[in-house]
């Protein structure tokens, strides 16, 4: 029970936090998430623990915890090692990609396109989120996965910071090169293609950023 309290504590918060409801900078009080999620304390404080282990939160001596404040260095470091772990993903994905998987990244795709001209950020992003978490099925390598995983909510706290810094049609033409190396089973083509999509959001969310 405390397991699955600590767990429910965890995902909440993170939610929160990833999504930019709770800012960067802004107190985590555990008293206050003890309230909503109505459980103790100690579940709480045990998540927000965890989470600052992964970089999610600083936790400050007699100060209290607050979600972590990204430096451009802290952004720049993400979207690196995203690009290096999606990069070998995608290689080894397309080792030997299934019809079924192929089919599920085109609907992404087109709901994504949809998405992009309603100009509904949040959707859009849910979607992409799915492309990347089908592509890993196809990888056997747990992990990358795991480490892509922790990346990939990190950069969806980034860039719910910075919607206006996300290029959506870019990132659909890279996601649809990504798809077609993949289908063919070109491996170097699938991690190039995963490489600048990556690198070429980095440095527009950047550019964003430190404006």
């Amino acid at each position: 029970m405390k397991q699955n309290q600590t767990q429910i504590a965890y995902d909440y918060i993170l939610n929160k936090i990833t999504e930019n409801k709770i800012p960067q900078g802004y107190p985590v009080i555990e008293e206050d998430f003890a309230q909503q999620l109505n459980m103790s304390r100690t579940p709480v404080r045990e998540a927000i623990k965890l989470l600052s282990v992964e970089g999610f939160i600083d936790i400050f001596p007699r100060k209290g915890a607050f979600v972590k404040v990204l430096s451009a260095q802290d952004i720049s470091d993400c979207y690196e090692m995203i690009e290096a772990i999606e990069g070998m993903i995608a290689y080894l994905a397309a080792k030997n990609p299934s019809e079924e998987i192929i089919d599920q990244l085109n609907q992404y795709l087109d709901e994504m396109e949809k998405e992009r001209k309603a100009m509904d950020f949040f959707s859009w992003k849910q979607n992409d989120i799915k492309f990347h978490r089908t592509i890993y099925k196809l990888c056997d390598n747990k992990l990358l996965i795991r480490h892509a995983e922790i990346l990939f909510l990190k950069i969806y706290q980034i860039e719910t910071s910075y919607i206006h810094g996300v290029n959506l049609e870019q990132a659909i033409k890279e996601h649809k090169l990504i798809l077609e190396a993949i289908k063919n089973k070109d491996g170097e083509g699938a991690r190039e293609y995963m490489q600048k999509n990556w690198h070429r959001a980095r440095l527009d969310v950047l550019k964003y950023a430190t404006q």
